[in-house]
């Protein structure tokens, strides 16, 4: 799907503090992508619909021991990814959810004496938080009676395993949209089966910033912690240069996804590099010297991916001549990237270099 804001967050005005409950979903979609949205330039959407599976999955426990305390916080994480996924493929989900469940609602197959209850005509179009909760509330108050929060939960752990196979089969985005809209409706079910009021637990969360680093626009160098780093060496990387890279990562307290597959044989193994390179936060790609296709195939998709799926600066190409060769190819062909590669002589010049971009790791992290 391509990427196209319906939302320009520039635009949205911000209410105050006092008036949270009077934000629109559009206007909380604008406000996670405010917050959020320099962080998640750098992630795929499989990575945000894993984290939002994640969300979900942590709901079980509070919700086996009907902690309040604990599936408050929780619920508003979803609802945070659930904003952040529709700010990332520029889904106009108030619009969609209106659509699904303001004109055409579905109806559960053992409930076919329901399917008169709620007139449509009854309502309209929901703004607020609180109006989309009480309209879901009523629109299915027969069909709620039969439901308990886990059992909510259940039907919503359906749809987010829905919503990741469909964008892994690529399916259309309609079915994708509806499937977000209906993991929406959920949040909002479960949020009202047990009378919290989702608005005032996402805003004692999240407020008006990111409830880690406390700033209105997330610092991710900050927030988001450095703990793995992709490495990708060349068939030719001596071994030398290889121990000196694994040696100061490891100094440094990062745990090296070491990239073994050389060539690319099949998809397989750009899959492989895919899967290292979505667990990475940094990544390191040392180029080859010589000038075999085979090679220069495999390290050109792993040095796009780390461009593509990280934050450009916290990638990290070095090859000892980048006047000629793939170095130089790189960062022709594909200008619109901005690929910097850093020539090194040698091994401990390799080392000097290094530990330089991994300090300034550091002093991101503790500012």
């Amino acid at each position: 799907m391509e990427r196209n804001h319906s939302f320009n967050t520039t635009e949205v005005a911000m209410p105050s503090q006092s008036s949270y409950l009077e934000l629109s979903l559009d206007e909380w979609i604008a406000r996670f992508g405010r917050i959020y949205g320099k962080r998640h330039d750098k992630h795929t959407t499989e990575y945000m619909i894993s984290r939002l599976v994640e969300e979900v999955a942590e709901l079980v426990n509070p919700m086996e021991s009907q902690d309040k305390g604990q599936i408050a916080p929780n619920l508003a994480d979803v609802f945070s990814w659930t904003c952040s996924l529709a700010f990332k493929l520029g889904i106009d989900l108030s619009l969609i959810a209106w659509q699904k469940y303001g004109q055409n609602a579905p109806r559960p197959t053992w409930s076919p004496e329901f399917s008169t209850q709620a007139s449509l005509q009854e309502f309209t179009p929901p703004s607020t938080l609180h109006q989309w909760q009480q309209f879901i509330s009523k629109l299915y108050q027969q069909e709620n009676l039969r439901l308990t929060p886990t059992n909510s939960l259940v039907a919503m752990m359906k749809d987010v395993g829905d919503l990741a196979m469909l964008n892994r089969k690529r399916a259309p985005a309609d079915q994708i949209t509806s499937k977000l809209a209906a993991i929406l409706a959920w949040t909002l079910t479960i949020s009202q089966l047990l009378q919290l009021d989702l608005a005032t637990i996402v805003y004692e969360k999240y407020d008006n910033h990111c409830p880690s680093c406390g700033k209105e626009i997330c610092d991710t160098d900050i927030c988001h912690p450095f703990k793995t780093i992709f490495v990708s060496f060349a068939y030719d990387t001596s071994d030398e240069v290889k121990y000196v890279l694994l040696d100061s990562a490891i100094n440094f307290g990062l745990k090296a996804l070491v990239n073994s597959v050389q060539l690319a044989a099949n998809t397989r193994d750009l899959s492989f590099s895919l899967d290292l390179i979505s667990k990475s936060d940094v990544a390191c790609v040392v180029l080859s010297s010589g000038l075999e296709e085979d090679s220069q195939y495999k390290q050109i998709f792993d040095v796009l991916a780390c461009y593509s799926t990280l934050s450009k600066g916290n990638v990290w190409v070095f090859s000892k001549d980048v006047t000629k060769g793939l170095a130089n190819y790189l960062e022709k062909a594909f200008a619109d990237e901005k690929i910097i590669v850093t020539p090194f002589k040698d091994p401990q010049n390799l080392k000097v270099l290094f530990e330089n971009y991994l300090q300034g790791l550091n002093l991101k992290s503790t500012k």
